[in-house]
């Protein structure tokens, strides 16, 4: 008799997804994620362009802060909250969700649990080969992008998939084997516009105005006067020979004029081959071990906007990407006696991606005879970046190169017993979590040219950024520097107890604790330092007996778990749960709390008038690294940490009535809420003005005697003779940033009914019809940038630094509505079936089932900013427009080109902070 779906142990959500879904389901991808959205209380964010599903929000925790467990081992890396791999579907047996107040087994979550089993072999030889194709031809049309008669046809978008499992005995009933392997080939269209210059504009011949840098001299009214060139021509021999070697990078026009006149057709291309191999052994009736090893590659080539591989790539990877992860898992189970088990578990997962434009097969001084570029630990073959305004840039984009692994090693132990009507489990989990990383965003640095090399100093529309590109006049130049590998290591020690208490025949207790230890991280060579607030100067770590950590341990990260399920009924329960789960220090899934500046800098050379140039580019910068000293930071951004901030933690709560309809259908409706506190936030600017002091308004802008000229470096602007008067009223007027570092002082609110209506499978037809109604809040809804590792600017996206409650609205993933009707359904036909045929018609009718998902939701909240933030110069991170009426229009008015009513929306003026 199969058992009763009514969950009448625990007071938990959560729902099983059976192997049988997982083999009949269509899935995008092959990627079990999607499954993971036909559970009630989880909402899935619109796939990315290459259509593969994105990471599933569950119980309103943030995508990247849910705990995937493959085969008892957690298989999340610490840094950005990425899973290693994700398995093969066809080696996969099941999976459960855990959405709310799961047993204190689990951990180190603020959103759910996904776990999955892997299969193992049989007494019998089984195996399958498979082969999946998607084609643009079966593809919808973006809706805001229809055909037209320039662009009749839909983006290439081929996908190719195949492999094969095999699983079986080496020794039957005692030493079985199962292995799969999966290829992917995928192609995806892109058209990229760029402007490139002219054929004219090559030969130094220009339509407005251009002057001559070299006859700048100053007025004895004041200022600077130039003459102009001769028809605007530049003569050739005047074209600076670094120039003219990086001119030949650039391509001709192959559109008309003179903006956006290049496009760019090609396939951005991804290739990935993973396997997986799993033993598991008998070695009697109380013992038995299995170990799985995954391997999992993948390449992707992204298609730049110029053909030799420059330009300024706005989404998905930056550059020739080459990816690898393996895990490894152990596990060994002891059965002492009937009533009490021993499971031990132990996993290494690693990840790495290297991360290369590979522009240069050699230095910009060997193979460009540019000078002056200072060294870095890596990435020496690459060609620096040349920003010219108004041009599709040179190089690479920025963080295009990294190399970055991340290791996580976990030890797993636990304790069963089985005593009365006690079930109890008592286990310790441990975690060892390492990150290798070298990514210095630019690491041959960026020359940047605009129209002040050729202007007519004070006279607009004047001078051309091109011609002072072929002139050489460089008018700043940046580089980031990494010397050295920045290593954090980082350990977590949890302990856990849970009981589950059959009280009665009818009612259920789970009672349960789990002990967090977040050990603060270390960096192995003490490659760190804190902007102390007080002194104004940085404290390096295990220097002048400042500690080798950033934060402080706490040891009072309790975190209870409690649930009930009573049987008001044989055929109705009533469950509810609490339970409360701290995660990592900083809030998010990785432990690495502290700042690595200066250890990787940012040194710049400027013009200090924007007149003259910085230098010329035939000549090479001058730069060279800041000093290790406690003044480094002085004119840049720092960062600041909270040494006694606590780490993040969740609360979740539900009440849930189930109801059997039948022996095999079940109907479910639930609540289920839940409060993240203290979770991570994006790096917040604190050298900022106050509102009160932003309402002076112009007396602001004006330019004051410096009192630091001399004492902060000429190449920062708070070098120069004078200063904004707003910069001297900033809290530390030396710095241009002072940013909290992985600051988690976030809180969200998530309020959902959740309800599911499940068949399990009998008479052929199996189906779950799920349907969740949500409300998330919160004060910020983003933290993974572009940079991994922070490097010395911050990212400060909030409108006022010192009233976070401007920041408190519906959540940028807040999904609303979302409903999924998931089913399998064999059809009658066919040997043993309702039409039992036989012969050549089973062969051709018999055994086809027709399987199905579909999901509809709500769309994502649509933020709304302004392109100009006036007050940047006060500190303010991010301008906000003022809302004056409804943006919403009636149903009946939206169109594709006007959805949404856009005079909604005014821009909030200079000295005031808009109110959306």
């Amino acid at each position: 008799m199969s058992l009763s779906l009514l969950r009448t142990e625990t007071g938990s959500l959560g729902q099983v997804i059976p192997n049988r879904y997982i083999v009949d389901l269509p899935l995008n991808g092959r990627n079990f994620f999607s499954l993971i959205a036909l559970s009630a209380g989880v909402a899935a964010p619109p796939p990315a362009t290459s259509g593969i599903p994105s990471f599933p929000r569950i119980n309103g925790g943030r995508p990247r802060v849910n705990e995937y467990i493959y085969d008892g081992i957690s298989a999340l890396q610490p840094e950005p909250g990425q899973v290693a791999f994700i398995p093969i579907v066809d080696a996969i047996q099941e999976f459960k969700v855990e959405i709310n107040s799961p047993s204190a087994e689990f951990g180190r979550f603020n959103g759910g649990v996904v776990n999955l089993t892997t299969k193992s072999g049989t007494n019998n030889l089984r195996g399958s080969v498979f082969y999946f194709l998607r084609n643009e031809a079966l593809n919808a049309r973006n809706l805001f992008a229809p055909a037209t008669d320039a662009n009749p046809k839909k983006p290439v978008f081929r996908r190719n998939q195949y492999g094969f499992v095999l699983g079986g005995p080496v020794r039957p009933d005692k030493t079985f084997f199962f292995g799969s392997f999966q290829g992917t080939r995928q192609a995806i269209g892109r058209v990229l516009f760029s402007t490139v210059p002219t054929l004219a504009q090559r030969q130094g011949i220009f339509t407005q105005p251009v002057f001559d840098p070299v006859t700048t001299r100053q007025r004895a009214v004041g200022g600077f006067v130039r003459d102009q060139f001769p028809g605007n021509r530049i003569p050739v021999e005047r074209i600076d020979p670094i120039a003219l070697r990086l001119l030949e990078r650039y391509p001709l026009p192959n559109l008309p004029g003179a903006g956006v006149n290049f496009s760019r057709v090609g396939n951005e291309r991804l290739n990935q081959d993973q396997f997986d191999v799993r033993l598991d052994h008998r070695f009697g009736e109380r013992d038995q071990v299995f170990g799985r090893y995954s391997l999992f590659t993948q390449t992707f080539t992204p298609v730049t906007p110029l053909p030799e591989g420059s330009g300024n790539i706005t989404t998905g990877a930056l550059g020739l990407e080459d990816s690898r992860a393996l895990q490894f898992v152990g596990n060994y189970v002891h059965l002492f006696t009937p009533n009490v088990i021993n499971e031990l578990r132990f996993g290494y997962t690693r990840r790495g991606v290297d991360r290369r434009a590979g522009l240069l097969d050699a230095s910009p001084s060997q193979s460009l005879r540019l000078d002056g570029i200072p060294q870095n630990s890596a990435f020496q073959n690459e060609l620096p970046t040349f920003q010219i305004a108004g041009f599709q840039q040179l190089g690479a984009t920025a963080n295009t190169n990294s190399i970055f692994n991340t290791d996580v090693t976990q030890i797993f132990d636990s304790v069963g017993v089985q005593l009365g009507k006690h079930s109890t489990k008592l286990g310790v989990d441990f975690r060892s979590e390492r990150l290798n990383v070298l990514q210095p965003p630019s690491p041959t640095g960026v020359f940047t040219f605009n129209a002040l090399g050729t202007n007519q100093p004070g006279t607009t529309n004047t001078g051309n950024a091109f011609a002072s590109f072929l002139l050489g006049q460089v008018q700043n130049f940046s580089i980031d520097l990494q010397q050295n590998e920045i290593r954090p290591r980082a350990r977590i020690l949890e302990f856990f107890a849970q009981d589950d208490f059959k009280a009665t025949n009818r009612l259920t207790l789970n009672l349960g604790l789990r002990y967090t230890l977040n050990f603060p991280s270390t960096e192995l060579d003490n490659q760190g330092a804190i902007f102390n607030l007080e002194t104004q100067q940085l404290d390096y770590l295990g220097r002048n007996d400042y500690p080798d950590t950033a934060r402080e341990l706490h040891k009072l990260n309790f975190g209870p778990r409690l649930g009930i399920a009573y049987r008001l009924t044989e055929r109705t329960v009533l469950r509810s749960g609490y339970g409360l789960v701290w995660q990592e220090q900083a809030g998010i899934t990785t432990p690495f709390t502290i700042p690595q500046f200066p250890f990787i800098q940012t040194v710049t050379q400027r013009s200090l008038d924007g007149v003259n140039p910085a230098f010329q580019l035939s000549a090479g910068p001058n730069v060279q690294p800041i000093p290790l000293t406690p003044e480094a930071g002085l004119g840049q951004g720092v960062f600041a940490v909270d040494r006694k901030l606590s780490s993040g933690y969740g609360q979740q709560w539900n009440i849930a009535v189930q109801r059997e309809l039948t022996p095999n259908l079940v109907a479910e409706v639930a609540y289920g809420g839940s409060k993240i506190t203290h979770v991570g936030i994006p790096d917040t600017n604190i050298n900022q003005l106050t509102r009160q002091q932003l309402a002076q308004g112009n007396s602001l802008l004006q330019q004051v005697p410096n009192p630091f000229f001399g004492i902060v470096p000429r190449s920062s602007s708070l070098g120069d003779p004078t200063i904004p008067h707003a910069q001297l009223l900033r809290p530390y007027p030396r710095f241009s940033t002072v940013s909290l570092y992985r600051n988690n002082v976030g809180n969200t609110s998530y309020n959902s009914l959740q309800a599911k209506l499940e068949k399990r499978f009998s008479r052929g037809l199996a189906f779950l019809v799920s349907y969740t109604r949500s409300k998330l809040i919160d004060d910020a809804g983003q933290v993974f940038d572009a940079t991994i590792l922070t490097g010395p600017v911050g990212n400060f996206p909030v409108a006022d630094s010192f009233n976070r409650t401007l920041e408190r609205d519906a959540s940028t993933g807040d999904i609303p509505n979302v409903l999924v009707l998931s089913f399998t359904y064999e059809l009658p036909f066919g040997r043993g079936r309702f039409f039992n045929l036989k012969g050549v018609a089973d062969r051709l009718f018999g055994g086809w089932n027709v399987n199905g998902a579909v999901q509809l939701q709500s769309g994502l909240p649509f933020p709304i900013t302004q392109i100009t933030n006036f007050n940047s110069f006060a500190g303010f991170g991010t301008g906000r427009p003022n809302r004056i009426s409804d943006p919403n229009l009636p149903v009946d008015q939206r169109t594709t080109d006007r959805y949404f009513d856009t005079s909604a929306f005014t821009v909030a003026p200079q000295f005031t902070i808009g109110n959306t």
